[in-house]
């Protein structure tokens, strides 16, 4: 006996379903796209047809036939391995979801020639909207698309070179508000732990340090700012040098949760009372004792496909706005520690 075939079977076509429902495969056609002009008992027997066969319409070859788009909508985030991404598209996905939108997640790895790779694929599968962490330099490609309907909207930074709605947090201020938190626990020796300065919200941060340490009178020689720094196991590395010098800081500000991780566990290891807090959230802060930002990235990611809708039900609208998300810690401000003397 011959062993059956492990091959998988093909597809049904639309003129397998109209064979057997004994029609022609344009009436099938105009049945399965709902049509008016087809009586109920033909339009029966070909969706008992499709049924039996476990056809399914290819949306994509009608859409690309018509030159519609599609209710697809395209997002790409830089690394869904960083919770910040994953929640960001989580709450995307949900508010798309309430309009009858479907998502495609993409991640371009904070690589500029990937992205621009992943945008072209998804602009040919006629996606409605994208939604964009941006890595590039340049979005002026991107003109011609959206002539052609299709909405676009940047999270968590600005698109350079093309007029487009944006989403941000306001990373400056959340970054005062981090020093803040850490002088009203009476630190003095504050630094900061950041990303590679290229990226656009790493940069914000930074700036925002800069910024807050002058207007606070911190010193910079005992506030320094470490860069590049972009996993866990090279923020806890960094950290670990900061708290073993000679004048070690008493205070640490992490710019991103990944950063947060590795700055909670060299101080951990140390058993150092250095104080923490960091700009994103994470799952485990609260068992590191990381105070965060109340950065909630379910919440921004619902914010941009909210602005996406808008843009997809007013294709003309000619005003492109940012959209700023202010930013505080999740609890009660702590009280000011005061002096007994």
């Amino acid at each position: 006996m011959a062993p059956k075939s492990s091959a998988p079977q093909s597809h049904p076509t639309l003129a397998d379903v109209a064979a057997i429902a004994g029609v022609s495969v344009k009436t099938a056609s105009r049945v399965l796209n709902e049509s008016m002009n087809v009586s109920e008992m033909t339009a029966k027997k070909v969706q008992q047809a499709a049924t039996l066969l476990g056809y399914r319409s290819n949306r994509l070859a009608r859409e690309l036939r018509t030159g519609t788009l599609s209710n697809l909508i395209g997002m790409i985030v830089s690394d869904l391995a960083n919770p910040f991404y994953a929640g960001l598209a989580s709450g995307a996905e949900e508010e798309l979801s309430k309009n009858g939108l479907d998502l495609l997640l993409a991640t371009s790895r904070d690589d500029g020639e990937r992205e621009r790779l992943l945008i072209d694929s998804l602009l040919e599968r006629r996606v409605r909207g994208l939604m964009i962490v941006p890595s590039a330099e340049d979005y002026s490609y991107l003109h011609t698309e959206r002539k052609r309907g299709v909405a676009i909207v940047f999270v968590d930074r600005p698109g350079p070179y093309l007029d487009a709605d944006s989403i941000v947090s306001d990373n400056q201020g959340g970054i005062a508000t981090c020093i803040d938190r850490l002088l009203a626990q009476r630190c003095k020796n504050i630094a900061l732990i950041a990303d590679n300065a290229k990226i656009w919200t790493a940069s914000q941060r930074i700036e925002g340090f800069k910024k807050a340490r002058l207007t606070r009178k911190l010193d910079p020689s005992q506030s320094p700012i470490v860069g590049e720094i972009h996993t866990i196991d090279l923020a806890e590395k960094a950290a670990r040098e900061l708290l073993l010098q000679k004048n070690p800081v008493d205070g640490i500000v992490a710019s991103n949760d990944l950063i947060a991780i590795g700055v909670a566990h060299a101080v951990a290891s140390l058993g150092s009372q250095c104080k923490v807090v960091s700009f994103d959230d994470f799952a485990t802060s609260k068992l590191m004792n990381v105070p965060t930002l109340d950065h909630d990235p379910r919440r921004l990611g619902s914010l941009a496909a909210e602005s996406l809708m808008r843009r997809i039900k007013n294709p003309n609208e000619k005003n492109f706005g940012e959209v700023l998300m202010k930013l505080d810690f999740r609890e009660e401000p702590i009280k000011v520690v005061t002096s007994n003397a």
